[in-house]
This record gives C-alpha cells, structure tokens and sequence, in this order.
C-alpha cells in the first residue's frame, strides 16, 4: 500500500478500488454483466426541535453539529469488508479523523484542532487503511493556542469561539483564520484516519503576519494530503435534518452469491449521558485565560451502528426489501479500537436525536425501519444510444450574495429526454475570482447537500452555506441518469461582506498578551469593532491602526519586557470594559 501512495491520485485510487475488492467474495468465472443497484434510506435525527413547528433546531445548550456517518458493505460474518458507500465530509474530506492536536480538546462549529478517533472507529478498522498521523507543526499538541507563527490561510475551519460567540452550527465568527496545519510522524502511532484533503490550490501567495514573527505561512505537510487522502472521492455532505437520505450503490460484478451485511455508523459529538461523559483538556499554564474558548465535554457517548443484512444471489430475483428497527451495537469510546459492542443499557434509547436513536425511523419498502435496504431495477435502456441528461441550465447569479452562502437557480429539464435520477453540487474556492476554480478538479470539490429532483421546467433554487465572506467561489451542479453523468453546469460567486465591519488585528494587543485568542484581546476587538460599526471615523482610523501598527508589535513580541508595560498599560482600559461588559450582561439577564 505504499507504494500505492506514491503514485498519481487517479492511479492510486483505481488500485485501492482493486484492493478493496481484490480478497473479497468475487468470483473469478461467470460475472454477471447485469445493472444492479443496491438502495438504502435513512433519515439522521437532532438533538432539539422547535416546540411550535417541531423542526430541528440549533441550540447552543445542546449543540448539534450534525453526525458524522460511514456506510459500507462486509461479509454476514463480519470477515470481510467489501466497500464504502460513503462518508461525511468531516471524516472522509476535512480528516477531523487525523489533524493535529489531542483527541479531548474542546469542540465548536467548524473547530480547526482536535484528533477525533472516535468519529467512525468501527467502520476505520474494518476498512483497515493506516495513514501517518498528523502533528502540530511546532511540536506542541497540547495547545490549542500559541500556533501564530507556523500557521497558514484556511479555507474551511474557523477560530476556537467562546459559546457567547456561537449562534448556529455554520457561521465563523470571524472570516479569515489561519492555523495549523500540521506535519506528518511516520514516527507516530499510525491511525486508520486519512488527513484532509480539501485544499487544491497551493499557487495563492500567502502574505506574512508580522505581529506572528513574520510567518503565519507554514502549510507543513499539507500540500501532501491531498495525494494521501483516498477516502474524498466517496466523500458526500452530512444528511440535512427532516428529510430523508436514500442513495444507491452498485453491485459490484463478480460478487459471489451469499449472505451480506449493510453498516451504518453514526458518531455525535456533544451526546453525553450519565455513562459516556468526559471533561475536555484545558491547557494547565492557561486555565484562566483560555477556558472560555470552545465548549467543553464534547466526547460523549460512542458512535451508534445500525446493521441490515441481505442475501445476494445472481441467478435469482432483486434483493428482498428489509430493514433494521433497532441499533446494533456501539463503537470504542476513545476509537483507539474497532470493537464492535452490543447494544446495553449505557447507551440511551428514548432521548430523540441521542444515541440509538441518532436515526429516524421512517416509512420505506419493508415498513417501518430506521434503516431501509432494497435492490431498485436499472433503466431498461440500451446506453449505447441513450444519451445522459443535459447539463442543468444555471441562471446567471445575483450580483450581490450573502456572506456566507451562495445562491442561483437552474431549470430542472433535459432537451435529451433523459430523466434525471439525482444531482451532484460541489463547490471550491476560486484562487482567481476572474477565471474560476480549475474545473477539471471538479470531482475533488467540496459535496454540498444536492438539490433535489422536481418536475420539468421547475425553476428551483440552490443555496451552498458555511462559506467565507468576500471570497470568489466555483460551483458545479451535474445531473445523473439511468446511463450516466451530464457534463457540468458552473457558476461563479463572490459571497459578499458581513452586515458589520469586522476587523481583523489589535496586533500590538495579540504581541503583548501572546495570542490573538487571550479573552482581553477577544473583549478589546469587540470594542472597536462596535466603535468602528457606529463611527466611519473610527473604522477609517482603525484600518490605518493595522497598517501601521505591525511593525510596533513586532518588536513588542520579542521583548517580554516590552509585552509587560503594553499590558500594564491597558489594563486600567480593560478593568474598564470587563467591568462594563458584565453590568451589560447582568441588565440583559
């Protein structure tokens, strides 16, 4: 498998496929040459909902960031694994699975740090890949802070927040963040993880943060991972809440007639009982300064594993539609193994949106499941001369976007008369607002949640959240039918600036207290930034602060003599504004 690492990614992937299927229960004669798809449907359930419509909701009291869930296919006996169906983007694209930093850090909407082991442990194991684990570029995977200076442009995670600062389960609360990206260990333990493999472009020019020593652009080993990574091209967007998810896979040909198994793991942060509950790190030398950022005990209960089986036999009729009505057993609570445990009393089963009930049951072919598994008849067309769908027709985007989403619409229609079965949207970040991002990659693009399939001539829309602010964005929306892909539809965005002024910086500030993280710098942004709101003035002279300021707190940072009487002389101004911040708070309550 190493050496299959070094090879071109097209390459490299097409031999994984091979391996996946090479010890697998294939016959090497008769293969039978007939389309068959495998269906199965679930629906993810959350954890709150809104007591007058009884939609999901976000609430910070009890966040819901979505699941994390793998479906693959083994043997009845759980010997041998024959494929992935799919997995989450944050385990199979954003590698929360293997990124630096300790496994019981804090969490948060988009949180950068953190090892996450325990996401999908079972499906990881059984799979059985090992990848180099990933470390913190400056050694110190203790710290959730201090990563300034080997740090980098991101594209997706946003900065550790305080919970005061979390609204919902998407929104950064800030719109430019570099952190670590990390380096790989080949002395390290090796996981079953793969890293991210998100980031496409390497030409961008990264500008240097002076107040960080002049760096903040180290990428480590990043532009490696997109090669490691061979996990993205099954990746898909977690399933939206209250609605349900079906998909399709292909029997593979050759498969030999027997007894299989459908798995779906399902893992949730945040899902803590009185059994599974656990205090997160807190960096000891920091206590009273860095406790406040990320929410704590997130690593609470295992991921949950639902099982459906079914008989497979070439020569006889379509697989018989069935279901699974209840949890089948729980993964490691750390994920450091793949164990497999039956289903006790440790885990909850009446709380919605909790432990086995992670899934909805729902209506589907075989009654009433949480999970449904049925064989659905390919299109009975001769693809040699039926054409796939047309490319969707995009309408030309709005002008003017919101922040952190992208909007158009398309016409739902095919001038071939092909009928279109599913959509595929995707999007990345254009590194030139003018040309696009490079459409040949389209495949490696980030999945977003597709839009679903509606009558002819419907005018849907499509929106793409959790997006930067003020950044130009490629967006690709394809169709598929009984024989194939349409060629792909692109539009070109640039979302737009937030309702505020948000600026980034108190450079000197961050110098002297040594983290643009410490809750002083945090309290002394908000100020200006609610000066700069009301004031133009004050904005104006804000943007000459951070262009003139760097130098200063350059030389700031170096001296820790310098650093003390910076701090000694805000402290009357932030005795002040705590002070004043709690009298708000206290009015408000």
């Amino acid at each position: 498998m190493v050496a299959a690492l070094c090879r071109p990614r097209s390459v490299r992937r097409a031999f994984a496929a091979a391996v996946a299927l090479g010890g697998v229960l294939v016959t090497a004669t008769a293969a039978h040459a007939s389309c068959r798809l495998l269906r199965y449907q679930f629906e993810p359930d959350c954890l709150a909902r809104d007591p007058a419509s009884g939609a999901c909701r976000f609430d910070v009291g009890t966040p819901d960031y979505g699941p994390q869930i793998a479906v693959w296919v083994e043997s009845a006996d759980g010997s041998t694994f024959i494929d992935t169906l799919m997995v989450t983007n944050g385990v199979a694209l954003y590698g929360i699975g293997n990124r630096p930093g300790r496994w019981d850090f804090r969490s948060g909407p988009l949180f950068p740090y953190g090892r996450r082991i325990m996401a999908v442990p079972v499906w990881a194991h059984r799979r059985g890949v090992l990848y180099e684990s990933v470390v913190m570029n400056d050694g110190m995977d203790n710290w959730m802070t201090f990563h300034e200076p080997v740090s980098s442009p991101e594209s997706h995670f946003c900065r550790p927040m305080m919970e005061s600062e979390i609204v919902d389960a998407v929104t950064c609360a800030s719109g430019t963040f570099r952190d670590a990206k990390g380096l790989l260990q080949p002395g390290e333990a090796k996981t079953y993880y793969p890293p991210r493999g998100d980031i496409l472009d390497w030409s961008r020019v990264c500008i240097p943060i002076i107040s960080s020593g002049g760096s903040a652009c180290d990428f480590g080993d990043a532009p490696q991972y997109g090669l490691i990574n061979d996990v993205d091209v099954i990746a898909a967007a977690t399933p939206a809440y209250d609605r349900g998810f079906s998909a399709t896979w292909s029997i593979p040909d050759g498969m030999a007639d027997g007894d299989y198994a459908l798995m779906i793991e399902v893992g949730k942060e945040f899902d803590e009982n009185a059994a599974f509950t656990h205090d997160s790190f807190i960096e000891p030398e920091e206590v009273s300064n860095y406790n406040a950022y990320g929410q704590n005990g997130n690593v609470g209960q295992p991921s949950v594993v639902y099982r459906v089986p079914f008989h497979f036999s070439a020569a006889s009729g379509p697989i018989a539609a069935t279901g699974a009505s209840a949890a089948y057993g729980y993964g490691d609570w750390t994920g450091a193994a793949g164990d497999l445990h039956p289903i006790d009393a440790q885990i909850n089963a009446t709380v919605p949106g909790s432990g086995v009930q992670r899934l909805r049951a729902g209506d589907g072919p075989g009654g009433t499941a949480l999970v449904h598994v049925d064989e659905i008849a390919c299109a009975p067309l001769d693809c040699a001369t039926a054409p796939p769908p047309d490319a969707p027709r995009i309408d030309e985007p709005q002008a003017t976007q919101p922040a952190t989403s992208a909007m158009f619409t398309f016409r739902q229609s095919s001038d071939s008369g092909a009928q279109v079965e599913s959509y595929d949207l995707r999007y990345a970040i254009a590194p030139d607002p003018l040309k696009g991002a490079d459409e040949s990659l389209f495949s490696q693009w980030t999945p977003a949640p597709p839009p679903a399939v509606d009558a002819p001539e419907t005018i849907s829309q499509v929106e793409v959240d959790g997006l930067l602010p003020q950044t130009a964005y490629s967006i690709g929306l394809r169709a598929r039918g009984a024989c194939g892909w349409s060629a792909t539809s692109f539009a070109r965005v640039i979302t737009g600036k937030r309702p505020y002024t948000q600026l980034s910086g108190c450079v000197i500030a961050t110098a002297a207290y040594g983290s643009e993280l410490d809750p002083d710098v945090a309290l002394l942004r908000h100020e200006r930034d609610l000066a700069a709101r009301r004031s133009g003035m004050v904005e104006l002279a804000a943007q000459l602060y951070a262009r003139t300021a760097p130098p200063l707190a350059h030389l700031v940072g170096r001296s820790d003599t310098a650093r003390a009487v910076v701090r000694a002389l805000l402290r009357p101004i932030m005795t002040a504004n705590r002070a004043a911040s709690e009298a708000l708070a206290a009015t408000v309550e």
